[in-house]
């Protein structure tokens, strides 16, 4: 009998729990199951984006292959540019496309790539590599002033050497001479025995000097003078 009342108080204990806490148990477990799917079916659905966007891509790579960039490719491009921004490959698709238009003489269609590559790319290596080109053919018209803004932005440190190459090219066509040998020794002290021989001559061709040696004359001068 006692045991049969102890069952009993154990029901009715197990029934007024149900009824304080059974709302609200079902509800977490709806919420929580439908997270769940919620969640597989972002997952998924971001896979199938990446998917399309990808194809998308490679079609875009054949073209520049046969070097048969019609409008279909520009449109395919232009998708890509502003359906798919958030993948790798709308990036990655217009720095193709920069280096097909500069074979081309097509320099201000490959600037204007480039400037698409910075802006959307969505990892560091795409964005400094773009910037690197996109400085190099500033450059080459002559715009130092923009290619140097692009190679004084924040990048990883496994390309200071290639920013400090370039950075003395662009000191060296403008006649700053001190300031071209700087960036040149930078450059090789960076890169080390790797240092290509065209970065060497480029500095052998500046004469002797560096930041030290123009520091030790100014100071020399300075006492002079007084």
């Amino acid at each position: 009998m006692n045991e049969y009342e102890t069952e009993e108080q154990q029901v009715e204990a197990l029934k007024k729990w149900w009824k304080e806490n059974g709302t609200s148990l079902i509800v977490g477990l709806f919420v929580g199951v439908s997270a769940l799917f919620g969640w597989r079916y972002y997952v998924e659905q971001n896979n199938v984006h990446a998917v399309i966007a990808s194809d998308m891509y490679m079609q875009v790579m054949q073209s520049v292959a046969i070097q048969s960039i019609d409008d279909k490719t520009i449109d395919i491009h232009n998708q890509l540019i502003n359906e798919y921004s958030d993948t790798p490959y709308a990036a990655l698709a217009s720095l193709a496309l920069a280096k097909a238009e500069y074979e081309k003489d097509s320099i201000e269609s490959a600037v204007a790539q480039l400037e698409l590559a910075i802006k959307h790319a969505n990892d560091s290596v795409t964005k400094q590599i773009a910037s690197l080109r996109l400085a190099n053919i500033y450059l080459e018209q002559k715009k130092y002033d923009e290619a140097m803004s692009l190679l004084e932005m924040v990048h990883d440190a496994a390309y200071d050497a290639q920013y400090e190459e370039l950075k003395g090219d662009v000191f060296s066509a403008k006649g700053e001479v001190t300031q071209a040998r700087i960036a040149y020794d930078k450059a090789i002290d960076l890169q080390g025995i790797a240092a290509s021989r065209w970065l060497k001559l480029k500095r052998q061709n500046l004469g002797q000097g560096s930041a030290e040696s123009s520091d030790a004359a100014a100071i020399h001068a300075s006492s002079v003078n007084v």
